[in-house]
């Protein structure tokens, strides 16, 4: 017997006539759920392999992508950004 916990509608918005698409595919449901677990255990070990200050670093340079792509933030200010990052990062690991 197998029991469900939760579903993809909380993690990911798919559209309607996709889902219908989806759930014609035969054995999606267990790829999905194999690459799912696959993801996690990367994510798992991520976090045991960097340390907590790395990781804080990584994601505020995550944060700031999406700042600056929310606010139309051109490709060359991109790359320099990219770069003082890269170097932030490397400096701290």
């Amino acid at each position: 017997m197998r029991t469900s916990n939760g579903s993809l509608t909380n993690l990911l918005d798919l559209p309607a006539e996709l889902t219908a698409k989806a759930r014609a595919v035969p054995g999606l449901q267990e790829r999905l759920l194999r690459f799912i677990r696959m993801e996690v255990a990367m994510n798992e070990r991520r976090q045991l392999r960097y340390s907590p200050e790395a990781m804080a670093v990584v994601q505020r340079a995550r944060d700031l992508v999406e700042k600056r792509k929310a606010e139309g933030g051109g490709r060359e200010e991109g790359m320099r950004a990219f770069e003082r990052n890269f170097r932030e990062i490397t400096e701290t690991l």
